[in-house]
């Protein structure tokens, strides 16, 4: 089969490689279509070293089942943690952080080929309810309610989300349809906060959140709950100045590099810094229900078509007004 294989920064290449072969509990999976998402360009600049080399990418994926069993022909989507289900933290029911985990394009080879491997209980069904290229964003949308789920806010609560590309998007969406409206700090005119303008949130730069904070008190009393989402190693210094004292502040960003925070300003806040990453079973569903409803809307800035296109999807990726680039296979 057609695959494209990560061997280093900016090291990408179409190359025939074996049929995947699952083993028992596990089917094959035949790609319709995968998301190129921020660790994956973090895998591709550099800034995150592989931890497989080489690697085949992908983990936002949809692809329908071909082995024999009760999903074959079934549109599925993965979740992206493949768990020994023996040990303690598979028994605590936290398998996400199973030590004996494969995860899906991070360490095992993922869906940028014509076909991947999966265990049968981690897919999901779409068909019927999600298109292909849709459903890829059905595991990011997973992620942001693994956080929501851990920590939501409070009702009143004033949210700020720092950030514009997709996990942004997302969780904006997601909080106001858990009824909060978050103010999205970005710089005004920048190539992707037109997209949260049209969708009715209000977008402010960093120094008209600063004027912001002492309109609503003398103090400058900053939000309740910050996400931060930027992708980048800056955003959690921006979200620890803008949260209150005593705070929540939701990372997100998985950048591979160090982060640069003034962390005593943090303890002086006494904030409470938490950090999440995939979402579970639960979540995979509830993300499902609500793009199939369109009460969450993934933007798809840009769509190529076949795995001879890859390459270029990962460089079109990397520009600056890029929210999510998917690639049909």
């Amino acid at each position: 089969m057609k695959a494209l294989l990560l061997k280093g920064p900016r090291e990408l290449s179409i190359e025939d490689v074996p049929e995947p072969q699952p083993g028992p509990g596990w089917v094959l999976v035949r790609t319709s279509a995968v998301g190129i998402c921020g660790t994956d360009k973090a895998f591709y600049t550099g800034s995150y070293p592989l931890f497989k080399k080489p690697l085949i990418p992908g983990h936002e994926v949809a692809g329908v089942v071909v082995s024999d069993g009760r999903l074959k022909g079934r549109l599925v989507v993965s979740e992206i943690n493949f768990p020994c289900g023996r040990c303690e933290y598979c028994r605590r029911g936290l398998y996400t952080h199973c030590p004996y985990r494969r995860t899906l394009g991070i360490d095992f080879d993922g869906g940028f080929a014509e076909y991947f491997v999966a265990p049968e209980q981690a897919l999901h069904v779409v068909e019927g309810l999600l298109d292909p290229v849709e459903a890829t964003q059905v595991e990011p949308l997973a992620a942001v309610l693994n956080a929501f789920a851990q920590y939501p806010p409070e009702p009143g609560d004033n949210v700020a989300v720092v950030g514009t590309g997709n996990l942004a998007l997302l969780a904006a969406q997601v909080l106001k349809w858990m009824g909060v409206d978050p103010v999205v700090v970005a710089r005004r005119g920048s190539s992707k906060a037109h997209y949260f303008e049209k969708m009715g949130f209000t977008v402010m730069a960093l120094d008209e959140v600063r004027e912001y904070m002492k309109r609503r008190t003398p103090e400058g009393l900053g939000f309740d709950m910050v996400v931060e989402a930027t992708g980048g190693t800056q955003g959690l210094d921006t979200a620890i100045e803008i949260t209150r004292p005593r705070g929540v502040v939701h990372l997100k960003s998985t950048p591979g590099s160090k982060f640069t925070v003034d962390l005593t300003r943090a303890v002086v806040k006494e904030v409470r810094i938490v950090g999440t990453r995939c979402g579970t079973f639960r979540e995979f569903r509830k993300a499902i229900e609500l793009v199939s409803k369109g009460l969450v809307k993934p933007v798809i800035t840009s769509v190529f078509d076949g795995i001879e296109s890859s390459v270029k999807a990962f460089e079109k990726s990397l520009g600056e007004g890029e929210v999510k680039v998917v690639v049909r296979i």
